[in-house]
């Protein structure tokens, strides 16, 4: 194994749901408004739409006004330490470990403030490389510019969707999810330098 490849939200950070808070903030059910975000979601991911943009089209939707950002101003990520030292011990047998995370601009801005991206051999924000998980290209886009095969790679991520896309290639994958995440994790990233 050459590469490991981490999400962000909920891998790496946690606490960076921002829906709930929003839905409450402009009055509309959660429901309502992920089922309206999901039409918009991978242009944002991919960068291709802006959050401001994002907030005209709620505005305009729901004959409202939305002040400020809510996305950055709501987003309170906390540090998963645990997962954080799984990163700092493959490093330091060698391993290459980066970020491949779907975001956009306000929550990188943050995320950028927190000192945790110092960890990181090399950063794939989706909104900066215009691709997004779980469409393949994205661990294609990532594989190819560090040089490794599918086969070379392991990636980390707590939605099913994206472990499976990459699985799919033929990438070595963690599903982070569940009461035992982190005995997984520790099981999983231990088996490469043991």
């Amino acid at each position: 194994m050459k590469l490991f490849i981490f999400d962000f939200g909920e891998v790496i950070l946690g606490n960076v749901d921002t829906f709930h808070p929003l839905s409450n903030l402009i009055g509309i059910s959660y429901d309502e408004l992920m089922a309206d975000y999901s039409l918009y979601e991978m242009p944002l991911m991919d960068g291709y739409m802006s959050v401001e943009d994002y907030y005209r089209h709620l505005e305009m939707k729901y004959e409202m006004v939305i002040n400020g950002n809510p996305f950055g101003e709501l987003f309170c990520p906390t540090i998963n330490t645990r997962m954080l030292d799984n990163v700092k011990e493959l490093r330091s047998h060698g391993f290459r470990c980066v970020v491949g995370s779907n975001t956009f601009k306000p929550h990188w801005n943050i995320i950028k403030k927190m000192g945790v991206l110092e960890n990181f051999d090399a950063l794939y924000p989706s909104h900066e490389i215009h691709l997004s998980k779980p469409e393949t290209a994205f661990f294609r886009y990532i594989c190819s510019h560090e040089g490794v095969s599918f086969d070379e790679t392991a990636f980390a991520d707590d939605r099913k969707e994206n472990v499976e896309a990459a699985a799919s290639l033929g990438i070595s994958v963690l599903e982070y999810s569940g009461n035992d995440k982190d005995r997984k994790a520790s099981e999983f990233f231990s088996k490469f330098y043991k």
